[in-house]
């Protein structure tokens, strides 16, 4: 017979602290795997707990959306590219007006 495992229970305010955390060390570290295992030694979980974390608060993948999701994902996502491209156009213009009158 198998020992019974225990489990640490993890506060939701830990797991968001945790997820924050990873999010803010992905761009200073190797990777998001390597965040992963940095924040779970920080509280004293395994690392797969802090990546199962990051993965849900990143919402449903790609690939487990249905039809519609994918539709308005796509959607939001080309609403926000005319945005970026908007102020992207209106950052060029300025610095080109800057440019002009020094």
């Amino acid at each position: 017979m198998m020992p019974h495992r225990s489990y640490r229970r993890v506060s939701p305010q830990v797991r968001q602290a945790a997820v924050e955390q990873v999010i803010a060390l992905t761009g200073k570290l190797r990777s998001e795997s390597e965040a992963c295992r940095v924040v779970a030694e920080q509280i004293g979980v395994h690392a797969n707990s802090v990546r199962n974390w990051v993965r849900a608060a990143e919402g449903p993948g790609l690939d487990r959306m249905d039809a519609g999701a994918l539709r308005r994902k796509v959607a939001l996502l080309q609403q926000q590219l005319a945005a970026a491209a908007e102020m992207n156009r209106t950052l060029v213009e300025t610095l080109n007006d800057t440019q002009r009158s020094t």
